[in-house]
């Protein structure tokens, strides 16, 4: 592809930013006595600014990435000094046990405990067992890796509700109001708002019916207790700071969201999410046609199947165990994919993906994006426009190239084009 000089002075301002970008977010030590590596490693790449070897051989950058180098404990040599470093790339899927009180939850493994409604990923607590609050709370299975294996939804504390009624249509709700199974099915007529400290909490096997294309605004909380059915055409508009925590089949119903706590689907079917400026997305057991997310401070799919997903100006994105066809990262996102399947990956506008143990049909890499590939499979990669590829024991079927760079490390590729 030919492009203007005016494009090409954009795209060498666009890398230039990315390398800056690129630099700031690395771990760097300093040089000299003081240098030091960490015990456990993961996705994570440190700047040792220097060359060294790693288990005697002699490593390719002056950089130590965990995406470039074999999972397991690694010894690795610098100016004469060797350090051990374990590395694990990829989660492990371990067995979760929760038990719960009226006022608790209990887990065998230690979890790290985030209160949605702060944007920010210092958790409140870590460790194994939680308090219940007023408020949903989140538990985040990670290892000492900071590999994500899982991740639980924390109901609040359910007291001091009120059984609504269903042979009148919902209106708008004050209070917190429990939806019961045995009065199912409940109304949603025209356009109705959950306001600030208000909810609705629905039991298990509720149904619910949207009419007329029904809009249902939460800027309070939307709980499901466990599966539930919403039938016919209406929207789920998330806003200011709102929770949504959804199981069950709503895939007549838009999931809308500008701004907004948190949007849990949780063993969801749904059709189409479009949720922008959320603290926190996350994706779990949940099949869903069209998911886009747009500037999201921590977006989670985990077990998952999606048709189209399209993420643009996410720093933290993990994609676990999931299987998506078709899917775009664009506009300075960070992404860490494991354990997975994607029928079409396109990385643009300096991104970044990390993908493991992932197969790829089809990746493309353009507008100064960056892509890791570690233990893949690869059938069509294409690289265009100052993108740069790295890729560690991976197989490539085809590899076409232009204006981008690529480094091949113990990888096998059966055949490269030059557009």
């Amino acid at each position: 592809m030919t492009f203007e000089k005016k494009s090409e002075v954009s795209f060498r301002k666009l890398i230039k930013l990315g390398i800056v970008l690129l630099i700031l977010s690395s771990v760097g030590f300093a040089t000299g006595e003081s240098l030091r590596l960490p015990p456990k490693m993961g996705v994570e790449r440190i700047e040792i600014n220097r060359t060294f070897n790693i288990d005697g051989k002699k490593y390719y950058f002056s950089f130590l990435d965990g995406m470039l180098i074999d999972d397991g404990v690694r010894r690795v040599t610098i100016d004469g000094k060797d350090y051990l470093v374990e590395v694990r790339t990829s989660p492990q899927k371990d067995t979760i046990e929760i038990s719960t009180s009226p006022y608790a939850y209990m887990f065998n493994k230690e979890v790290r405990i985030f209160n949605p409604e702060n944007r920010s990923l210092k958790p409140t607590l870590v460790g194994k067992d939680v308090k219940l609050a007023d408020y949903p709370q989140i538990a985040l299975f990670q290892d000492d890796f900071n590999n994500i294996v899982d991740a639980i939804f924390i109901f609040p504390l359910l007291e001091k509700l009120d059984i609504l009624d269903s042979q009148l249509p919902i209106t708008n709700i004050t209070g917190r109001k429990f939806l019961l199974s045995s009065k199912s099915p409940y109304r949603i007529l025209s356009k109705v708002l959950i306001t600030d400290k208000n909810g609705l909490i629905l039991e298990e096997g509720v149904t619910l019916i949207n009419t007329l294309n029904s809009e249902l605004t939460i800027k309070g909380t939307f709980i499901t207790t466990g599966p539930i059915s919403i039938i016919g055409s209406g929207t789920l508009n998330i806003s200011d700071k709102g929770i949504l925590y959804l199981k069950g089949n709503a895939y007549n119903t838009d999931i809308m969201s500008d701004r907004g706590a948190l949007v849990f689907l949780d063993g969801a079917t749904a059709n189409n999410a479009n949720l922008s400026m959320t603290n926190f997305v996350i994706i779990r057991k949940s099949q869903l046609e069209k998911v886009s997310v747009n500037g999201a401070y921590a977006l989670y799919i985990i077990d998952s199947n999606i048709q189209n997903l399209s993420i643009q100006n996410c720093g933290t994105v993990f994609i676990v165990r999931s299987n998506i066809q078709s899917s775009s990262i664009t506009t300075l996102s960070r992404a860490i994919i494991s354990d997975s399947y994607f029928g079409n990956l396109q990385t643009s506008d300096l991104s970044e993906a990390n993908v493991i143990n992932t197969t790829l049909d089809s990746a493309s890499i353009f507008r100064g994006a960056v892509l890791k590939a570690k233990n893949c499979q690869i059938n069509l990669l294409v690289l265009e426009d100052y993108s740069i590829v790295y890729t560690f024991k991976t197989k490539i079927s085809q590899l076409k190239h232009h204006n981008a760079k690529y480094y091949i490390l113990e990888s096998k590729v059966e055949k490269v084009f030059s557009q």
